[in-house]
């Protein structure tokens, strides 16, 4: 096997392991819960999952999408998040390849999944008010981010300017906006996802991703709340600037091209 192929099928591998891990952080971060104790268990039966069927995306397969132990169907959005981490790792190497790059926009990729999915399903979820944000994601990704400006590009001194503008890029619109309306705009683990976001990639980016997803959150957003009929409906605009992130990373050459003509 040539050895291109051999590194893309390891690093995917790797990416539906990291998946896997993203799920147990989705669903206890928010909870306030170890991620280490209780091992994986059903959260129907309780019954503790055996180790083969932990195995990413097999494991699904094996019990086909159903709990051994009580029969209870497994949510699709464990066997997806695990694919969709995998596929975004493959990404990145492809893009970057055997480089500090692609170990830095891996982290930086997982951190923003973990951010915008946590956001989606805990809005979902009738156990939570809204959509959360946990600050391990956020207050943890900009220590990251600015650990490897240290080693690659943006370096020091844009990185701590671009967490800076990351951070002010939305906190002064939701403070505006409290002054204004007397109600919270926009929740603070969006501002800190903001600041972790201009922790790694500087502060020029900031200005596409808030506007980027903006666009998103927009046509996205718009149709939601005229199907819940409700102007009042808060929607989890976390997943939105992930998502505009990682467009910046896969089509950065493209993005500087219009913003810097």
């Amino acid at each position: 096997m040539p050895l291109p192929v051999f590194l893309s099928i390891y690093v995917f591998i790797i990416g539906l392991v990291f998946g896997s891990f993203l799920n147990v952080l989705i669903a206890r971060l928010p909870r306030g819960i170890s991620i280490a104790f209780p091992p994986s268990n059903c959260p129907k039966c309780g019954h503790r999952i055996r180790f083969y069927h932990n195995i990413p995306l097999i494991g699904f397969l094996l019990l086909k999408g159903r709990c051994r132990d009580c029969g209870e169907k497994i949510s699709l959005k464990y066997p997806l998040v695990e694919l969709l981490t995998g596929v975004i790792f493959l990404l990145v190497f492809l893009k970057f390849g055997m480089s500090l790059y692609t170990l830095k926009y891996s982290v930086f990729v997982f951190l923003l999944l973990g951010a915008g999915l946590t956001d989606v399903f805990t809005a979902a979820d009738a156990e939570f008010e809204c959509g959360i944000i946990p600050d391990t994601y956020t207050l943890g990704g900009a220590v990251a981010g600015v650990f490897f400006s240290f080693i690659t590009y943006p370096g020091i001194q844009t990185s701590l300017l671009g967490a800076l503008a990351g951070f002010l890029s939305l906190w002064i619109p939701a403070w505006l906006y409290k002054k204004l309306r007397r109600q919270e705009g926009m929740g603070g683990g969006d501002i800190k996802l903001m600041m972790m976001i201009g922790a790694f990639l500087g502060y020029v980016p900031v200005y596409f991703i808030v506007f980027g997803s903006a666009v998103i959150g927009s046509l996205v957003g718009i149709p939601l709340v005229i199907l819940k009929k409700d102007k009042n409906y808060m929607i989890p605009f976390g997943v939105f600037i992930a998502a505009a992130a990682v467009l910046y990373i896969f089509f950065e050459p493209r993005i500087m091209a219009l913003m810097l003509p």
